[in-house]
């Protein structure tokens, strides 16, 4: 019984995790570009060490509990919760926008009228940020390739995936061929507005970080009375029938509602982009 038992777990494991991987993938946004990406092989590896996690934590609470909700929480819970707890993107993007705003400084400073802006560009890699450092390296490259400043230009704009890198695009491909100092006033412009942009951001994100430690308390709080029910077998024998599971089934959902609800307080939306072009290839090559 044993064994057919922990088969039966494991296939409705399997069943669940394709469930809610599917409508994970059909409900996500398309990943942004830019930043610091990783390999899509690392990618893979994390995925599937995840999966394996989510596969596991399924099938030991369906041992342990007899109970198929409890299965499916547990797969759900392995896969959600680190990025609704998670407070890695914001911290990333307000880097970025640091970032952008120290290399836009940089860059005006080494606009002089001896030194034209395709120049200053890939003189601007070897003092880049850390945080966009590498679509600044992609952008030198373009640059020394000889590749067209706008069309090297959006493709950066495209790595980085952030309005405020669209707006300095912009800037430097209206400015593209000008010398003097009504670029580098420009640049200087973009800077204080970056600087004021991130300054209200860190503001908004030590406001709603209440709401990330309500998350984790309440996760935390979910996870002890679970644990508890579970050893407490006179309290939670209810759950063992049919219409406990459907309580259960209730209780888990509501309690997954407030979670993403509580997530979604605490997250900033994030502005439209405008210069997004489809026709730029990732090397900053336009398609024809």
């Amino acid at each position: 019984m044993v064994p057919l038992t922990a088969l039966a777990g494991a296939s409705g494991g399997l069943i669940v995790i394709g469930v809610i991987l599917l409508v994970r993938e059909l409900t996500r946004r398309a990943p942004p570009q830019a930043g610091r990406p990783r390999p899509a092989r690392r990618l893979g590896r994390d995925r599937l060490r995840q999966l394996l996690i989510a596969g596991g934590a399924g099938i030991v609470a369906l041992a342990i509990t007899r109970w198929p909700v409890a299965m499916i929480a547990a797969v759900a819970a392995v896969l959600f919760l680190p990025n609704i707890t998670s407070t890695r993107a914001a911290r990333q993007r307000a880097a970025v926008l640091e970032g952008l705003e120290q290399w836009t400084r940089r860059l005006s400073d080494m606009l002089t009228a001896s030194r034209g802006l395709e120049d200053a560009l890939e003189a601007s890699v070897r003092s880049a940020p850390k945080a966009i450092e590498p679509a600044v390296a992609r952008l030198g490259r373009r640059m020394s390739a000889r590749t067209g400043t706008e069309a090297a230009l959006r493709a950066f704009a495209n790595e980085i995936n952030d309005p405020a890198a669209d707006r300095i695009a912009a800037a430097l491909i209206i400015a593209t061929g000008r010398r003097g100092g009504g670029v580098r006033d420009v640049l200087n412009a973009l800077a204080v507005m970056l600087a004021r942009d991130v300054a209200a951001r860190r503001e908004i994100e030590a406001e709603r970080a209440q709401h990330r430690t309500t998350v984790k308390w309440l996760t935390w709080f979910v996870a002890g009375f679970t644990v508890f029910a579970v050893l407490n077998r006179s309290y939670s024998a209810p759950y063992g029938t049919p219409g406990g599971q459907l309580v259960l089934a209730l209780v888990v959902v509501l309690y997954a509602g407030g979670l993403w609800w509580l997530h979604h307080l605490g997250t900033v939306p994030v502005a439209g982009r405008f210069l997004a072009d489809e026709s730029t290839g990732p090397e900053g090559q336009v398609r024809r």
